[in-house]
């Protein structure tokens, strides 16, 4: 079978775990696979020995290019704060079957960096349009393969008769930027309005003092991570129309949907693909929270009826199972 080395940040990280990890079953029957991971972050090692063994590991995954079929690189190498793609072109040198996938819009940040990554790859995978716009400019080479969730992991839990609905938000605590002080004083308006409602955060840190009504927190933890998001009844995904917002892959509501929650989220980007508005949720305009939510806690049946068809719009075009097979194929054609 082809060998192929994934070239990824770490273990952890949440665009390697969907958009390679997540896929590591499957492709085990049809290849061989192997994970390089370009992040040496050890700190117990003092700061200048971890740069030196970052180099010496880099160099001994240059050394072993050859002995792969393809290359898969799941976003650069380097830091995204450098422009210099100086490892990547050495390495297509001595391996040209490279595949670069990226689920973010970086360009917004180091655009000559990811337009050499893109230019360098025989195959772009993007996850979304957007992305795959920038992309053809200089690869004609490339695929949109969204975001995908194993909807057999992520699944709905079975609910007894609550008497508490809760609003939730999951994400990194960089994202906390997106609540918008409107946003804030909406929900807190429906929390006071509605006696059995709650809100949870769930992150890796809690929320900032500017977030004035009350909350639950819950540090966001793998171990937990479905058993957490499976407490939320309506799930948000607020977001700030700019270029790098519409890079963004709307992996929150992929998950919301897969365990059926009604998601309200802003109309920016890919969220108006990932929601059906009305349907399985809804998509906010003129930064108006409080109409939707508050239809949402006074009709529980509704949030209900959303959330199953949020589920079945996740399993049909988001789930690993829908999605496997251009990811096969955009490896099969690079090989």
């Amino acid at each position: 079978m082809p060998k192929i080395l994934f070239i990824v940040k770490n273990k952890n990280e949440a665009s390697s775990r969907f958009r390679v990890f997540a896929y590591f079953d499957q492709l085990q029957n049809d290849f061989t696979l192997h994970t390089f991971y370009a992040e040496y972050n050890n700190k117990k090692v003092p700061k200048i020995f971890r740069s030196l063994i970052k180099r010496l590991r880099f160099l001994s995954l240059l050394w072993k290019a050859k002995e792969y079929d393809l290359l898969y690189m799941q976003r650069p190498m380097s830091s995204d704060k450098s422009d210099s793609t100086f490892f990547e072109k050495l390495l297509v040198k001595i391996n040209p079957h490279l595949i670069f996938d990226f689920d973010d819009a970086l360009f917004v940040q180091n655009e000559p960096k990811i337009k050499s990554l893109v230019t360098l790859a025989q195959t772009c995978v993007c996850g979304n349009d957007y992305l795959a716009e920038f992309a053809r400019r200089y690869n004609p080479n490339t695929v949109v393969i969204p975001t995908a969730i194993d909807t057999d992991r992520f699944q709905q839990r079975l609910q007894t008769d609550k008497t508490t609905i809760t609003i939730g938000w999951t994400g990194t605590s960089g994202n906390y930027q997106f609540f918008t002080d409107k946003m804030i004083n909406d929900i807190d308006r429906l929390l006071n309005e509605t006696p059995n409602s709650r809100f949870l955060f769930i992150c890796d840190r809690p929320p900032e003092k500017r977030f004035t009504f009350k909350y639950d927190y819950i540090p966001w933890r793998a171990e937990s991570e479905i058993d957490d998001l499976q407490q939320i009844d309506i799930g948000l995904m607020p977001l700030i129309d700019s270029p790098w917002s519409r890079g963004k892959c709307g992996f929150k509501l992929i998950q919301y949907g897969a365990i059926g929650i009604a998601s309200v989220a802003s109309d920016v980007g890919v969220n108006a693909d990932v929601i059906l508005d009305t349907k399985s949720g809804y998509l906010v305009k003129d930064d108006d929270w409080y109409t939707p939510l508050k239809a949402l806690l006074k009709h529980q049946d509704l949030a209900r009826e959303m959330g199953q068809q949020a589920q079945l719009h996740i399993q049909r075009h988001y789930s690993i199972e829908a999605n496997y097979l251009k990811l096969k194929e955009a490896i099969s054609t690079t090989v």
